[in-house]
């Protein structure tokens, strides 16, 4: 091995992240480059995948200025998820289906006929859903766009069409391919009789590989866009969540972490593969682990959708002074009493995976007053989303039988100490930050560092570059105050569910389409808001 910078890049649901990490864990820079969402009809979600590349391409540039490139000995890519169609070049054929698509429902009821909702998720540890699994979207654009399914020369996932992109070599990582429902979370393979039932060819998907095997090298075109040097090294990556396992130092039953970005993630190592359904299931880096997921959708998405729809005067004085308009919101949040005078806000305003798995759930305010402020509602979401945390940890600690004592957290959303402290109040744990942020950024970079030899194993790899950094106590004055709003936030959802699919069934298109052609149903940007519109 040659070099000592390891190059991360994280792409999720509203941005490209790139990390530059040195190998001695003394150095590193990060970048973020920004794109959009579109979403011209509820339900819809979709992303330019040529937008991601370009993306990663300027993030790199930006963490390598003033950085020999020879001297970055291999790159990993973690990433959300979505299918890309691709020609044989890695171009993509159409707009990428994201994981807040929620179109493919009818799939969902034809595969649960077709192969049986038990004996899927015994071969791949995962319940049929959409969106949250590929197989749903790839029956979806077989039956609506034949022409695009079979012109792709591979259904991609975003972190191998980036790898393709920078290698021309087209793979997936096992724990991104457990999310398909055509992999055997156990064998570590392609299920071939799922292939053959779904009439989807093993030649249109990618190969699988382990997170820290070498998938290429960057190719030269590559490195013209990126500023990396042709022929280095890079690894077949892993789904985000997997990165930010390593990037939090998570790699134990027993030890729990967050991700509070766009959507949330609240995970735990498995040492056998006993799945829950509730849970998203998934390969962990070593042979004998795997992760239980519990995927909120709503978590950032909602505080953003606040931000961009209530947040005009903060988003004002932001512009003007230079400070952070969701750190304005967050001090308007902290005037409202915990509990937000029994205000309580269900967060599904894109649908919700785990633990109800409902794509028709929609955001709620309950129990508004005369006496409610602004405030209270700010801080009714920040409340609301750390309820759905704590119900997923409830879950984490009372099937699995591990107690879990803290819970570290990561992601953009966790630089809110106001939002730490109500969730480590809700859940009645201790909340501990990490000094590195974007955690997939650099669980990604670990994942190469691993897989170029900077780094014997994932164990020598976290003791050298993970850090925790501040503890966020939980108060027992303010958690007795959740005690008592938890189970009505709980209930509400049981209680609200019929209507939920009965206002989903209502035929409100015209209505949409002609508001639509008034402001376009979009933001400020001329495309829908990538969280705001996504999967309601």
């Amino acid at each position: 091995m040659t070099g000592s910078f390891l190059v991360g890049l994280d792409i999720g649901g509203s941005g490209a992240k790139a990390g530059l990490f040195s190998v001695d864990g003394r150095h590193r820079r990060t970048a973020v480059v920004e794109y959009q969402m579109t979403s011209t009809t509820p339900g819809h979600a979709e992303q330019d995948a040529e937008e991601w590349w370009k993306a990663a391409g300027s993030a790199i540039r930006a963490v390598l200025e003033g950085v020999d490139p020879a001297s970055v000995c291999g790159l990993g890519v973690g990433c959300t998820n979505g299918v890309v169609a691709v020609d044989e070049h890695a171009r993509p054929l159409r707009p990428a289906l994201m994981l807040w698509d929620q179109r493919s429902l009818a799939e969902v009821k034809e595969i649960r006929d077709l192969l049986g909702g038990e004996q899927v998720l015994q071969i791949t540890g995962n319940p049929v859903a959409p969106g949250a699994y590929a197989l749903p979207t790839l029956l979806w654009l077989k039956r609506h766009e034949p022409d695009v399914f079979s012109a792709a020369h591979k259904l991609m996932v975003p972190g191998g069409y980036l790898v393709a992109r920078l290698t021309g070599e087209f793979t997936i990582d096992h724990s991104r391919a457990c999310t398909t429902l055509l992999f055997d979370i156990r064998r570590r393979c392609w299920h071939t009789p799922f292939l053959e039932a779904a009439g989807i060819p093993i030649e249109k998907l990618p190969r699988p590989l382990p997170s820290e095997c070498r998938a290429g090298r960057v190719t030269p075109g590559a490195a013209g866009l990126t500023g990396l040097a042709a022929g280095t090294p890079v690894v077949a990556g892993c789904m985000d969540t997997i990165g930010a396992s390593i990037g939090c130092g998570v790699t134990k039953p027993g030890e729990c972490f967050v991700i509070m970005g766009t959507a949330a993630r609240v995970c735990e190592p498995l040492a056998s593969p006993d799945f829950d359904p509730r849970f998203m299931n998934c390969t962990h880096v070593a042979a004998d682990r795997w992760l239980a997921i519990g995927a909120l959708n709503g978590i950032g998405s909602s505080w953003r959708w606040i931000r961009d729809n209530f947040g005009q005067a903060e988003r004002s004085v932001a512009e003007a002074t230079g400070q952070n308009v969701y750190g304005l919101l967050a001090a308007e949040a902290a005037r409202a009493p915990a509990g937000s005078k029994g205000l309580i806000f269900l967060p599904y305003i894109s649908g919700e995976r785990t633990p109800i798995w409902d794509p028709f759930a929609r955001g709620v305010f309950f129990g508004v007053t005369l006496g409610h402020t602004r405030n209270d509602f700010l801080r009714s979401v920040l409340e609301g989303t750390a309820f759905a945390i704590r119900q997923v940890l409830e879950l984490l600690d009372r099937e699995r039988g591990v107690p879990i004592p803290e819970v570290r957290i990561s992601g953009a959303a966790a630089a809110s100490d106001l939002w730490n402290q109500i969730i480590a109040d809700v859940a009645g744990k201790d909340v501990v930050t990490m000094v590195e942020n974007q955690t997939e950024a650099l669980g990604a970079a670990l994942v190469a560092g691993v897989g170029v030899g900077a780094f014997p194993d994932y164990e020598t790899a976290i003791a050298g570059m993970v850090a925790t950094g501040k503890r966020f106590a939980w108060n027992r004055e303010r958690h007795a105050a959740y005690d008592q709003l938890f189970p009505l936030y709980q209930e509400l959802y049981a209680d609200l569910k019929p209507y939920f699919e009965r206002l989903a069934g209502l035929d409100l298109d015209q209505v949409w389409v002609t508001r639509g052609a008034t402001d376009g149903g979009r933001g400020r940007s001329g495309r829908a808001d990538p969280l705001c519109t996504a999967g309601v």
